[in-house]
């Protein structure tokens, strides 16, 4: 069993999100955080490295997550709050962010050391860039990767 879970404010996070719930018949749910800020004031908290915010709680049910969000500047809050909680301890996890500037890469992988910090397993990541989300939701190699990773057979 599986879910999707995704953090969105301009919603190109929540459009991957809910793509990926449908085409592989999971659930998906919103990290939500308890403040409700523009987007400059999350752009400015951004910028501190681990910064947590205060979110909702997310009972998560299943093994398996696929975990959804934007990069920001130099932080997430909110999944970096979600993270830090503990939910996805001992977790098998799949991250995927949407970017559309530079330094995807060690983005993720900052992501992925603080998911296996807490004993989560990231068994794999993607980087999916604002200006190609169309290109990469019709491409069948990023849900056999994401088929892979749910144990499903790829065709």
């Amino acid at each position: 069993m599986a879910e999707v879970l995704f953090f969105s404010y301009t919603g190109n996070s929540k459009k991957v999100a809910e793509a990926v719930a449908e085409r592989l018949n999971l659930k998906v749910r919103e990290i939500v955080p308890k403040l409700s800020l523009p987007y400059p004031a999350w752009l400015l908290l951004s910028f501190i490295p681990n910064l947590g915010v205060p979110v909702n709680e997310i009972e998560v049910r299943s093994d398996r997550v696929i975990l959804c969000f934007p990069k920001w500047t130099f932080n997430c809050p909110p999944v970096t709050a979600l993270i830090k909680s503990g939910t996805l301890r001992g977790r098998r996890v799949f991250l995927i962010v949407t970017y559309g500037g530079w330094r995807g890469e060690q983005y993720l992988e900052r992501y992925a050391k603080m998911l296996e910090r807490i004993g989560a397993k990231v068994e794999g990541m993607r980087l999916v860039k604002r200006s190609e989300i169309e290109d990469v939701l019709s491409d069948g190699d990023f849900f056999d990767d994401l088929k892979k990773f749910l144990g499903q057979r790829v065709k």
